[in-house]
């Protein structure tokens, strides 16, 4: 769901005036004194924000420990968790008959645009399958809109994230990367891993050692990420429904990390996560 002119919900605290708008000056000279937030003020995001907190919270909402964006409620017939970026709502039901009543809810204190089954959101694509109950989230177009960036489009495939024969080494002297386009690829692949590939989070969380004065062995170490990309656009993790013989909610989780070396710290190889009776995997 998409709130209408969320900005404009905000309550301004401090003391603005602004002149009359065009088309709207009665000619007497006077300013107007704003009492709602305006797009454009550097406060109007906050204001929202927090317009939005206490209106879900006076619903019932409450925000989960793990990541204030997300509201759960629970209710006598379900549990309806609401999370946000920025004025959109994907809104998540244990019941579909609750998901009516949810939106009639959050419709009746904002305006708001049902865009009905999400397809995309901040960059991520969603393909659910309600056949083989499935849903999956994947960034073939962000991945895409990186390798043209990059004029790496037509780049020839490796089969691994990060070259095992591979010594990065810090390069000396000063910085060869004046524009520092190295910091801004490696930012944009590291929203990747954390976000649908965690397949790239070792290569990409070494590389960053490295935006401070990457040399050329680093943003050779980087394009072959990208050229791993090129052949495995479509990966992305699944979320699958399936029976766990145990009752408990369980949530488990597999990986391969080395702390004696800061470098290796976040080094993961695969993993397989049961959570409340579902398996989540990553692959194509």
């Amino acid at each position: 769901m998409d709130v209408k002119g969320a900005y404009l919900n905000g309550t301004i605290k401090e003391q603005i005036y602004m002149k009359q708008p065009e088309g709207y000056d009665n000619g007497t000279g006077h300013v107007c004194h704003l009492i709602k937030s305006l797009y454009g003020l550097k406060q109007a995001g906050r204001e929202w924000n927090n317009e939005l907190n206490k209106q879900l919270e006076s619903l019932g909402w409450k925000p989960t420990i793990v990541d204030p964006c997300a509201y759960a409620r629970r209710m006598a017939d379900g549990i309806e968790v609401v999370t946000v970026w920025v004025d959109n709502l994907l809104l998540f039901v244990s019941d579909t008959k609750l998901m009516t009543k949810m939106k009639l809810k959050l419709k009746s204190t904002f305006e708001i645009t049902d865009l009905r089954e999400p397809a995309k959101i901040v960059g991520i694509e969603i393909n659910r399958d309600r056949t083989n109950r499935t849903i999956t989230i994947s960034q073939r177009q962000y991945i895409e809109a990186i390798l043209q960036k990059e004029t790496l489009q037509n780049a020839h495939p490796v089969a691994i994230p990060m070259d095992p024969n591979l010594q990065l080494q810090p390069s000396e002297g000063e910085s060869q990367d004046k524009s520092n386009g190295y910091a801004s690829l490696i930012g944009s692949l590291m929203y990747l891993a954390v976000a649908t590939r965690p397949d790239i989070a070792y290569a990409v969380f070494r590389l960053r050692s490295y935006t401070a004065n990457p040399a050329m062995s680093h943003w050779t170490a980087a394009k072959w990420v990208l050229r791993y990309l090129s052949g495995t656009q479509d990966y992305g993790i699944t979320y699958r429904a399936e029976k766990v013989k145990s009752k408990e909610n369980l949530f488990l989780g597999y990986l391969d990390a080395s702390y004696a070396n800061n470098d290796d710290a976040m080094s993961i190889s695969g993993y397989v996560f049961i959570m409340g009776g579902g398996t989540i995997t990553w692959g194509s």
